[in-house]
């Protein structure tokens, strides 16, 4: 994400399929239940079409954040861009990788 709050909706793909891709490496559960990345054979679309419809859908319905399709950018709110410090995008980034931790039963 840029200072501005916006992000490539085209890096965000290639970000998340990367994290994807380094469980598999890594041998371990690509995700819990079966998804495109535990079936392989995947495009740039279809993760596309998996953040748009998931993770995105859940925040873009508490006006958390916003997709522009004419210059394919995602970006955060304003009003809460203004409001986050930099000990608070250092929380959420800790709060995310505890509860991707949990969520997949890992400790490390």
């Amino acid at each position: 994400m840029s200072e501005d709050g916006t992000a490539r909706l085209e890096d965000v793909v290639q970000s998340f399929a990367d994290y994807y891709e380094t469980r598999i490496a890594k041998g371990l559960p690509a995700e819990k239940n079966p998804c495109i990345f535990t079936k392989g054979g995947y495009t740039d679309k279809d993760v596309e079409r998996l953040i748009l419809s998931m993770p995105f859908k859940r925040f873009e319905d508490m006006h958390c954040v916003r997709h522009s399709k004419e210059i394919g950018v995602i970006q955060l709110d304003k009003s809460i861009l203004k409001r986050l410090t930099e000990s608070d995008r250092t929380t959420i980034i800790s709060d995310c990788h505890r509860a991707l931790n949990k969520y997949f039963g890992e400790n490390n």
